[in-house]
C-alpha cells in the first residue's frame, strides 16, 4: 500500500508537486465517500482500491475508534 513514496516529486518540482496533492486529495475524498457510504474495497477495480487504501491513510479514525483507543492504552 505505501511502496509507492518513492515516486514524491523533490520540492523543487512545483508542476509535479501539484499533481501529488492532487492525487492526495484524490485519494482522501474517495476513501471518505467510501467510508461514509460503508462500501466494501473488493466492490471496486484494483487501481480504485489502492487509492482508496492510500486514502485511508489520512483519515482520522472516528470518535468511537479514539475513545476505545484511549481506553485500550
Amino acid at each position: 500500500m505505501f511502496d509507492d513514496f518513492y515516486r514524491i516529486p523533490d520540492a523543487g518540482d512545483e508542476r509535479r508537486a501539484g499533481s501529488v496533492l492532487t492525487r492526495i486529495y484524490h485519494d482522501i475524498g474517495l476513501a471518505a465517500v467510501a467510508e461514509a457510504l460503508q462500501l466494501a474495497p473488493a466492490e471496486f477495480d484494483p487501481e480504485m482500491t489502492r487509492s482508496l487504501e492510500r486514502g485511508e491513510f489520512y483519515l482520522l479514525p472516528s470518535g468511537q475508534e479514539l475513545a476505545q483507543a484511549g481506553m485500550d492504552a
